[in-house]
């Protein structure tokens, strides 16, 4: 039986070390892509899905605080707005008197009318109709009686003035007695009414 030859191996063929070296390099390279270059590959998609995620979540905020800005600036215009109103009429008390707060209030246009004003005196409060329980404070009504002495145009100057400047107070009583030494100079007591909060008691609720 006739023998098939089979192509040997020398290692000392250069042909043959080529092929080796080409062999090795080519599994390194497989070995190197699987294990380093594709992991990475995998982290960079990662990497650039979590800066995304980064980049919205960012824009959402962004979003978010454009708004609450916006809300900022409604709050402090009505703030202001609130101000400017307690300012010109919702009653807080001066040195624990709320007559000398009117008198703060009242005495300008006073002057301007020229009406002039001798006594202030605080009138009991009088408490709103609620349509439900409150805990703590409520708004009433609180009368506040000027005395003064003027002639009835400086008297109607001085409720115009009043009532143009100050729109959250309301004119509840007027008395006008004549004085025969002085006709042209009358007594007035003149009450206005400012809404102002009080603290309930166990009483008023």
């Amino acid at each position: 039986m006739k023998k098939i030859a089979t192509p040997s191996f020398n290692i000392g063929s250069p042909i043959q070390q080529a092929a080796l070296l080409i062999a090795i390099g080519i599994t390194l390279s497989t070995a190197f892509i699987y294990l380093l270059i594709l992991p990475l590959k995998k982290s960079m998609a990662a990497s650039i899905n979590l800066t995304d995620d980064a980049i919205r979540s960012n824009e959402r905020i962004s979003s978010v605080i454009r708004t609450t800005d916006d809300q900022v600036k409604k709050v402090n215009a009505l703030q202001k707005e609130y101000d400017e109103l307690q300012l010109k009429g919702i009653l807080t008390p001066l040195f624990n008197s709320y007559a000398m707060r009117a008198k703060t209030l009242i005495t300008p246009y006073a002057i301007l009318s020229g009406l002039t004003i001798e006594n202030v005196k605080e009138l009991p409060p009088i408490p709103l109709q609620q349509p439900f329980p409150l805990q703590k404070e409520a708004f009433c009504r609180q009368p506040i009686e000027f005395t003064a002495s003027g002639s009835y145009t400086q008297l109607t100057a001085f409720v115009s003035y009043v009532e143009k400047e100050l729109p959250m107070s309301i004119l509840s009583s007027l008395e006008i007695s004549s004085q025969p030494r002085l006709p042209e100079i009358h007594k007035i007591k003149v009450s206005f009414e400012w809404p102002t909060k009080t603290e309930l008691t166990s009483k008023s609720k």
